[in-house]
């Protein structure tokens, strides 16, 4: 158990230091209703790192281990796709950058 904890450590770590729920959390204590904002905020924050993780939980419960030390073919290919999501992610976000011309697929709304 202390071995998950460890390498779950640096995650939570990460995050816990985000610079945008950090800034989120000034400029809700800064507004008129700082309570109910707040509020809001930290019950959506909370939901959402729920979800997330009982999303998670339940495909790697799916996915299981095949026994002999390799993982399944239903891990492997969940890997594979997330793999190629953040990617694909990352080259949308490099081709659509701050200081680049926007090409018309990048534009937002």
């Amino acid at each position: 158990m202390s071995a998950v904890i460890g390498d779950l450590l640096p995650l939570a770590l990460g995050v816990a230091i985000s610079p945008i729920p950090i800034v989120a959390v000034i400029l809700m204590l800064l507004s008129r209703q700082a309570a109910r904002t707040s509020t809001g905020f930290l019950a959506g924050w909370v939901a959402g790192i729920v979800v997330v993780t009982v999303a998670v939980l339940v495909l790697v419960g799916q996915a299981g281990n095949a026994s002999a030390g390799k993982p399944s073919t239903v891990s492997s290919v969940l890997k594979l796709v997330a793999g190629v999501l953040l990617l694909v992610m990352a080259v949308r976000q490099w081709r659509c950058g701050p200081n680049r011309v926007s090409p018309p697929r990048c534009r937002s709304g």
